[in-house]
């Protein structure tokens, strides 16, 4: 009988969480790297396989939508990192082919080269391309518009030198680029179209002048398109373009701009709701008309993903919160998406020396759109309990609600039995996004349960303890 009752509380559960799981937008995923190891630029080949750039050498694959992520590296025995933000350092032209660009060291202060780690077998098996071993060589960038064409990018840390590079025969072979302008993060569309944004100036740093500048030879030759010389730190941080004339430019203070003929002219976006307490690290468009921006103000964790389906002439708001950062976002079609970014998981209150961080996955089967609100609406709050990070956990898990008005709100915690072993939230909250953390150093390993309800909304989901 006992039995009976248990799978009768389990179901009455579950029965409770089918109209959340419909009112959610985007629902975080399981990253099975340990805390400290940053994701990065995450991309996806197909519906249901996709691959995001970690660090310490590593990549993380899924060919279930992201249900289960695996660890790949390629060369366990070298020791190399990469950068998880700008999220620039892997690039997929299909499903059997794609590169990943590390720096050999531990970290900024002891690099010491370039390599490309390459794949023409889906990930099976890799091939290795050293670019560069000189002390202060970081490998940056890299991208291919086909499966012979692409560049490659590094930064020397010591002498501040940028250096380009050129494959023609799909990464066996790197050819140095002698250029003529400025450059930085870059964004090709074929083989001779290309655009980039870096500072003009290097020197101007209490007035910086970030610019764009474009390409049609391939990398030799750049021409600025446009400068913005304002008296505020207000970089350019990521761009995309989708086709020859339309592309966007996203950053720091509410940056974002677009341009329809090819970059001759940039457009700043003024509609989008957000103020310049925001600031954009990624961006993702699927042609010159849909797409998404993620936005995250200061005043973490109330992030949003902006979103739009005619070319930015208007705007929704997907409210995406925790206590971190987005920093890359890619969809396959109009509705599955997947974003990563990191977290704080402890020390989250103290000095910034001491905060751990871990990555994060979140996934959307629906655009995002599910309870999102449009940018003239002053509340962008819908109901949401988020999957606990980390999950499986040991002893301490985080987890973000939100909830739509003003109320009682109550998150609780049960065992299998259905008993309440702790209460995490009990009180009136306004409309908002909230964190809450459970602290299972003394109870036992096994599954729990953690119910939110607010008013008519419950929403139950599972989390598992394991010492």
């Amino acid at each position: 009988m006992q039995h009976v009752k248990i799978f009768i509380w389990i179901l009455g559960f579950i029965s409770m969480t089918g109209m959340s799981y419909a009112q959610t937008g985007w629902v975080f995923q399981t990253n099975p790297l340990e805390a400290g190891i940053g994701l990065g630029k995450i991309q996806f080949v197909s519906s249901t396989e996709g691959w995001i750039s970690a660090g310490r050498g590593q990549l993380l694959h899924t060919t279930n939508a992201g249900a289960d992520w695996t660890i790949v590296i390629p060369f366990p025995n070298d020791t190399v990192m990469s950068m998880s933000d700008p999220a620039i350092t892997m690039w997929w032209t299909n499903q059997t082919r794609g590169w990943k660009i590390n720096w050999f060291g531990t970290g900024f202060s002891d690099a010491h080269g370039a390599v490309i780690h390459k794949t023409t077998d889906g990930g099976s098996t890799w091939q290795k391309k050293v670019l560069s071993t000189a002390a202060g060589d970081a490998g940056l960038q890299v991208q291919f518009v086909d499966e012979n064409n692409g560049w490659a990018s590094m930064y020397n840390f010591s002498s501040g030198q940028f250096k380009l590079m050129r494959s023609t025969d799909g990464g066996n072979n790197w050819n140095p680029i002698i250029f003529h302008g400025v450059l930085g993060i870059f964004y090709f569309v074929d083989i001779n179209n290309g655009w980039s944004m870096s500072r003009f100036a290097a020197d101007t740093l209490h007035t910086p002048e970030w610019s764009i500048t474009h390409t049609t030879d391939g990398g030799v030759n750049w021409s600025v398109q446009y400068t913005d010389n304002g008296n505020t730190d207000a970089q350019f941080i990521a761009l995309q373009f989708t086709d020859l004339n339309n592309g966007w430019v996203v950053g720091d203070r509410g940056k974002i701009f677009k341009t329809t003929n090819g970059g001759n002219n940039w457009t700043p976006v003024t509609n989008t709701g957000i103020t310049t307490d925001y600031e954009s690290r990624c961006l993702f468009f699927l042609n010159a008309n849909t797409g998404w921006i993620p936005a995250s103000p200061s005043s973490w964790p109330h992030h949003v993903v902006l979103h739009t389906t005619d070319g930015g002439n208007s705007w929704t708001q997907q409210s995406f919160d925790f206590n971190g950062a987005i920093f890359n976002i890619n969809f396959w079609d109009a509705n599955n998406g997947w974003l990563s970014g990191e977290q704080c998981v402890q020390n989250c209150n103290g000095l910034d020396s001491l905060k751990v961080w871990a990555g994060v996955i979140s996934h959307t089967t629906n655009g995002g759109a599910t309870g999102v609100e449009t940018s003239n609406n002053s509340s962008p709050f819908g109901y949401l309990l988020s999957q606990n990070y980390p999950n499986p956990f040991n002893p301490s898990t985080v987890i973000i609600y939100q909830v739509a008005s003003f109320g009682k709100v109550s998150l609780k915690v049960f065992d299998l039995l259905g008993r309440e072993v702790a209460t995490l939230v009990n009180e009136v909250k306004s409309a908002g996004s909230y964190t809450a953390t459970f602290n299972a150093a003394n109870m036992p390993s096994g599954v729990y349960f953690y119910r939110l309800q607010s008013g008519s909304f419950i929403v139950t989901k599972k989390l598992v303890l394991l010492k």
